[in-house]
């Protein structure tokens, strides 16, 4: 080393020693490395330079000791001239403070690399920009500093600076808000790119001034909901949102979540047009375009993205005549809004349409039947697990929810009548009222020889589920079947099999039932059984087996001549369509089902269920190859010679379900309505026992518990006969003229689950009813806003009436004598008479039948009217609401002056006092004077008689 540099070196390092060892360590480390990258004098104002560093203040040498140590690797970077102008800046920020100029030097070999040399006057500006002069802002500055590399490793300079600009917002809020959003920003923003990043920063500096407290959620939680929005129009998202910042406040990153998850849930190609749907709204009404994207997906759900733009414009019209009302419409809060999807939508809903099909149901049946959503039959845990399938549990029609399989709602108005004419089918041609030994009109009865035939059940196990242990050679004899229909089941050895073949044949009776007996669904009928056919599985596709039961299903359904079948088995074919053909006859009962089920069952029964390939010439059928008599029903399924290719068979299926005739759970259906009958007529007392439900449901293939396992029977079969009771009570409760009063504590009604230890029944819910209610703001009704609990109340005490009567005895009596006064008697009209005022011609008519017929005819033809009765009924209508709670009149309430001279053991002495005064008098209220308005009007009412 020169001697030159040697004195350089020297003479710095005693001016350095006074303010720390490791400066001057730092300094000649630095001064090594530097080497030939500076001249003499540069070192020496270098030196110099770091010295002037050290001298700013108390702590300033910490600056200089990092000023010396990243020299050698900022050096290269800037060059000589650049480095001065670093160094400046550097010692600008000393002047403010040490730990700035700390930082600054700290961070620069990793931050210059990412800024160009032009641009290290605004990083530094930004530090000057969060630096106010106190201890915190100092803080957040140097934070700043030492989070450049991370920050500008990812952002550009007009980002970063939106980003300061969005973190010294927040230091006039909160300092530790701004310094956690400064920590999370580089790894908040980093899936963000390009655009997306500045629009991003350019809201959360809107969102700083306007609804600061979410800035944190919106840098944690933005960037993963902006990625729900597509990828061309989060730009335009996110403008939208800062013009709602801007206009509503801290309303906006709620809307910017929750609009986010709602496009979530739409098709990312629709978004440009929602968005710009929103944009035309904003100007008017941000909150109005704040709905309209938050409700978009549900009313996508009803209609097609090619008609939002109608339901768009209706509302928009609206708002132009009423703000309220144009928010209340995009918010779903409006009957017109409601009223403009259903005009748009080709979607059926169940709930609008159920009171409709419920009087279909009862004229098709002759019965009260109910009409319900699948999904709360699946709900109820007794068997049934398809939310959208049509069925019948026996007392009620369950249909999907909704249909919208066709863009007319006029079709799909005939998807739901198909649907519930075939379930009101059921219930009208007697499928439930299947009798084991009744004979049917067309087959002969066979199936009470198959059961004698059949081998016998194996005995129970020797533990029963109270615990009992039979005795040494004691054999505990099986539970009996349920109902008839367990019992026809029993017969077959695949239950599966049985009870898809039954299904078939019941089906196929009752759909040629209705074709017959109802011109009027003939044709919906057809078309549905039509599209139902091209959505079948190819035949020669399927295992050998189930191509057989598959092809019975496209015949029930009309499709002979759909039907693919081998020629070498095509006998068994021939016959079992003649079994169907057979049945179609109008005098078929469910019987004769059951006898076309056994018969089918034998001709499936060798038919091995290999796989297609194993045999050949598979081809459709012809009229030609099915010529069997449908009168011939006596020997029908019972000479079936098979021929079947050995190979390793295939375990059976259950075929493709047919959509029209849903669930179909015959053996299910016929116990509910077997204990509901057992039930009327013998009381609360459960005719079924566990065993015999855990035999069921070990048999069952209709019964699906989710979950079940082997050993878990005995408490799935309990689970499963407690929904059952829960099920039936419900029905017994609901019957007409039932009430089952709800039990009350403190004068309220309890419901829910009980706590108590006892093992009473559960409290009975209230039922609830929903109403619209009228929005005068908005100038429209709310749909179902209003919600009505109807409880039976408690019975009060008749001391409260009696003292009524006693308060206004004089009142009383007034109220009599105006009811007495207003005595209305009535004319009635007396018909059948031998004489009156004139001709009743309806028994006119009867008189002139009658003599033509030569049978004796009834001489009383005239009819007058009679003062004979009074014809009077009066209703109450009470208003029980909040509202009625309130103080008729505001008194003021003069008080004793008080005396407890600011004493706090006296004080309480006081209050009780003052208290006891009030309940002696309390205010009257409206429902006070409602009550005592009844007690009157009955009264008088009592007096003339009238009902009320």
């Amino acid at each position: 080393m020169a001697n030159p540099r040697k004195r350089i070196y020297s003479s710095y390092e005693k001016k350095l020693t006074p303010f720390s060892t490791s400066l001057v360590a730092e300094f000649r480390r630095a001064a090594d490395e530097i080497g030939d990258l500076m001249s003499d004098d540069e070192l020496r104002d270098w030196a110099e330079q770091g010295l002037d560093l050290a001298r700013q203040s108390w702590r300033s040498w910490e600056a200089a000791g990092e000023y010396y140590r990243v020299t050698p690797q900022v050096l290269p970077l800037l060059g000589s001239v650049g480095f001065k102008r670093w160094a400046k800046h550097g010692l600008d920020l000393a002047e403010l403070s040490s730990a700035l100029a700390a930082s600054f030097y700290r961070a620069s070999p990793a931050t210059l690399p990412a800024i160009t040399p032009a641009r290290i006057g605004d990083w530094v500006g930004l530090g000057h920009l969060l630096y106010k002069g106190t201890w915190r802002s100092a803080s957040l500055a140097v934070q700043f500093f030492d989070g450049s590399p991370a920050l500008f490793a990812k952002l550009n300079a007009e980002e970063a600076h939106i980003l300061v600009r969005f973190v010294d917002a927040l230091c006039d809020r909160s300092y530790d808000l701004a310094s956690h959003c400064l920590t999370i920003a580089a790894q908040a923003l980093e899936p963000l790119e390009g655009d997306d990043r500045s629009a991003f920063l350019t809201f959360a500096e809107s969102l700083a001034s306007t609804g600061w407290a979410d800035a944190r959620s919106y840098l944690e939680k933005g960037p993963a909901l902006l990625a729900n929005i597509q990828a061309m129009q989060r730009g335009r998202f996110l403008n939208l949102a800062r013009e709602l910042a801007h206009r509503e406040g801290r309303q906006a990153f709620a809307f910017f979540a929750e609009a986010s998850r709602a496009l979530a849930q739409v098709d990312q190609e629709s978004h440009g047009l929602l968005l710009s749907l929103a944009e035309e709204l904003v100007e008017r009404s941000p909150l109005a375009a704040m709905e309209f994207l938050k409700t978009a997906p549900m009313a996508l759900e009803r209609i097609p993205i090619e008609t939002i733009a109608e339901w768009h414009a209706e509302g928009s019209a609206l708002l132009d005549q009423s703000t309220d009302g144009g928010e209340a419409y995009f918010r779903m809060e409006s009957s017109r809004g409601e009223d403009m999807l259903e005009a748009l939508s080709s979607r059926v809903e169940l709930s609008r349409i159920s009171d409709i099909l419920r009087m279909y149901s009862k004229a098709l049946t002759g019965a009260e039947v109910a009409v319900h959503s699948s999904e709360a039959l699946a709900k109820k845990g007794i068997g049934w697990v398809e939310g959208d399938a049509p069925s019948t549990e026996g007392s009620a029609i369950f249909l999907p929810p909704h249909v919208e399989e066709f863009p007319d709602k006029a079709q799909n108005f005939s998807v739901y009548k198909v649907y519930c004419t075939h379930q009101a089918g059921h219930l009208e041609f007697g499928t439930f009222k299947f009798e084991f030994e009744r004979d049917g009109a067309i087959f002969p009865t066979e199936r009470i020889k198959a059961e004698a035939d059949r081998p016998p059940p194996e005995p129970a196990p020797p533990i029963d589920t109270d615990g009992h242990v039979d005795a040494p050679g004691e054999v505990t004899p099986p539970p009996g079947p349920l109902t008839d229909m367990e019992r026809f089941f029993d017969i077959f050895a695949d239950r599966k099999l049985a009870s898809d073949l039954f299904a078939i044949v019941e089906d196929a009776r009752i759909d040629v039932l209705i074709s017959r007996e109802y011109g009027g669904i003939r044709q919906p009928y057809s078309e549905r059984q039509a599209r139902e056919l091209d959505r079948r599985p190819e035949a020669n596709q399927l295992p050998v087996r189930q191509a057989f039961v598959e092809n019975l299903v496209r015949a029930s359904l009309g499709g002979i001549d759909r039907i693919v079948w081998p020629q070498q088995l095509m006998g068994i074919m021939a016959e079992a369509i003649g079994v169907l053909e057979t049945l179609q006859q109008p005098q078929a009962l469910v019987e004769d089902s059951a006898e076309a089920t056994l018969r089918l069952y034998r001709l499936a029964e060798g038919i091995a269920n290999v796989m297609p390939e194993m045999l050949e010439d598979w081809a459709e059928v012809s009229e030609g190859d099915l010529n069997v008599s449908p009168m011939t029903a006596d020997s029908l399924g019972n000479d079936a010679q098979v021929d079947m290719p050995q190979g390793e068979p295939m375990p059976y299926e259950s075929p493709q379900p047919v959509d029209f005739r849903g669930e179909f759970k015959p053996e299910t259906v016929q116990m509910l309505m077997k204990l509901r009958q057992e039930r009327q007529e013998k009381g609360q007392a459960s005719p079924i026992s566990p065993e015999q439900l855990k035999q069921m449901l070990e048999k069952s293939v209709e019964i699906t518990i989710a979950d079940m396992a082997q050993a878990d029977l005995t408490q799935s079969s309990e689970l499963f006969l407690t929904n059952l009771i829960k099920e039936l009570n419900q029905q017994q409760d609901q019957r007409p003229g039932k009430e089952q009063p709800v039990p009350t504590e403190d004068g309220q009604p309890v419901t829910g689950m009980s706590t108590a230890d006892d093992e009473q029944e559960l409290p009975v819910e209230p039922k609830y009813f929903f109403y619209d209610e009228w929005d005068f703001r908005a100038g429209d009704y709310r749909p179902r806003w209003c919600r009505i609990v109807e409880y039976p109340v408690a019975e009060g005490q008749i001391s409260y009436y009696e003292q009524t009567l006693s308060k206004y005895s004089s009142l009383v009596a007034q109220t009599q004598r105006q009811f007495e006064l207003l005595r209305p008697e009535m004319y009635r009209k007396m018909k059948r008479l031998l004489d009156g005022e004139d001709l009743d011609f309806d028994a006119v008519t009867e008189f002139a039948i009658e003599r033509r017929a030569r049978v004796t005819p009834n001489p009383k033809i005239y009819w007058r009217r009679n003062k004979i009765e009074r014809d009077v009924s009066v209703a109450f209508l009470l208003d029980m609401s909040a509202s009625t709670d309130e103080e008729i009149a505001k008194h003021e309430r003069r008080y004793q002056q008080d005396d407890f001279d600011d004493d706090p053991r006296r004080y309480f002495s006081w209050w009780m006092a003052r208290r006891a005064q009030e309940l002696m008098t309390p205010p009257k209220r409206i429902i006070d004077v409602e009550k005592e308005s009844i007690v009157l009007l009955i009264t008088a009412l009592e007096a003339i008689g009238d009902d009320y």
